[in-house]
């Protein structure tokens, strides 16, 4: 069999296999202790915050502070990522380049690869913005807390992504432009991540095993997605890398700033939130 469909198979099974195997254990899976400390003092500054200025304006503050960070952390991995060009990424190109395979194999990822498309991620976000903000206004929730999420969350995607790619400035492989960090990647991680986030709360669900299929589902995105900008030599293996990284802590940031704005601002049935309020 074609090593990169061995690849394909065992990466899935691997993401698969983890997400049923924690989402089936959710229910005895706890924190760590220092993780659950450092919510609850960050739950206290937040609460202060949002008694002083109000829900709005504290979000924004965490919005850009995340932003700052995010570049922050980013931006070294980038410049990581430059440097080990010649030794990870060059191989896993030409590796993925002489094993490409005829026929609907890769048809199927050329046509896969659209989920992280930026037309294709601003219909997702419009059709749920519309969608998330009727169930909110129609449950007395604040309705423009979906649409502001998933608009903002798709902007820190698209400009952080432009920022990165100009401090780093790396390159691109042969076939592509694509470069570091892979938008594709970050996109389907914070923009159908959000869409995930927000389809759970408005169900209501306090279940962590609800929690964890949702973030397996996530993971299963994203997988499809970082294994066709590989397979296709649309980028180099650590622009996907960094792509996910991207992601994760975007996506991350994002649901932080949901907690602060209002309605089941909750990601586990066991956090501590800011308030268990009724937003307004």
């Amino acid at each position: 069999m074609n090593g990169a469909v061995v690849v394909c198979l065992a990466w899935f099974a691997v993401v698969v296999g983890a997400g049923a195997a924690l989402t089936a254990r959710a229910p005895v899976l706890d924190p760590p202790a220092r993780a659950t400390r450092a919510r609850q003092r960050t739950a206290v500054v937040v609460s202060a915050a949002v008694g002083q200025w109000g829900a709005a304006i504290t979000a924004l503050i965490v919005y850009l502070a995340g932003a700052a960070a995010l570049v922050v952390v980013l931006w070294p991995l980038g410049e990581l990522a430059h440097a080990l060009e010649q030794l990870v990424d060059r191989p896993a190109f030409g590796w993925f380049q002489a094993r490409q395979v005829d026929g609907w194999w890769s048809t199927l990822w050329q046509h896969l690869t659209n989920i992280g498309k930026p037309r294709i991620a601003q219909g997702v976000d419009l059709v749920a913005a519309i969608g998330f903000a009727l169930v909110w206004w129609r449950r007395g929730w604040s309705w423009w807390v979906p649409p502001a999420l998933l608009f903002s969350g798709y902007v820190l995607e698209k400009h952080l992504q432009i920022v990165l790619q100009d401090v780093v400035h790396r390159g691109h492989p042969p076939t592509t432009l694509g470069t570091f960090p892979s938008g594709g990647c970050a996109r389907v991680l914070i923009v159908y991540g959000l869409v995930l986030y927000l389809f759970t709360v408005a169900t209501g669900t306090r279940e962590r095993r609800a929690w964890f299929a949702t973030w397996s589902v996530l993971a299963v995105l994203a997988t499809v997605q970082a294994y066709a900008r590989t397979y296709n030599l649309e980028h180099w293996l650590t622009d996907v890398v960094g792509g996910l990284v991207f992601g994760v802590l975007g996506l991350l940031l994002m649901t932080s700033v949901a907690r602060v704005l209002g309605p089941g601002a909750r990601v586990s049935p066991r956090e501590t939130v800011v308030q268990e309020r009724q937003p307004g």
